[in-house]
């Protein structure tokens, strides 16, 4: 993932940020959690989600530290949309550079896939 990881910064496909933690687990143990009322359950689930989806308000393209932790992140078709479009508008020479290699042309056929597809997860 380094390899594509630089690429993606070189092409603009990435912003720096810091991630925001992810929620607190609010029960006392796993009984708890299974013996809890399924709003509660809901809510956690849901902030967890939110954490896991989380962009930088007003930048574009996909926050790096999607890519230097297992997360779990979800990288939306937003998220993709932009990078590939920062991608597509990044100087010729830099795209032939990158597509000399067989793995970036790779990453660029399934992050066209995932976009098509709802996102994708890194764990």
């Amino acid at each position: 993932m380094g390899f594509c990881r630089e690429l993606m910064r070189r092409a603009g496909m990435t912003y720096q940020a810091t991630p925001r933690p992810f929620p607190d687990w609010p029960f006392d143990g796993i009984d708890d959690w299974r013996n809890a009322d399924q709003s509660r359950r809901d809510a956690y689930k849901e902030a967890e989600r939110a954490a896991a989806a989380q962009t930088e308000p007003g930048m574009v393209g996909i926050p790096a530290f999607k890519f230097t932790s297992n997360g779990p992140w979800l990288v939306g078709t937003t998220e993709i949309e932009q990078a590939l479009t920062f991608y597509e508008a990044s100087p010729a020479g830099l795209r032939a550079e990158c597509e000399t290699d067989e793995l970036w042309v790779a990453w660029l056929a399934w992050l066209r896939e995932a976009r098509a597809h709802g996102g994708f997860t890194v764990s």
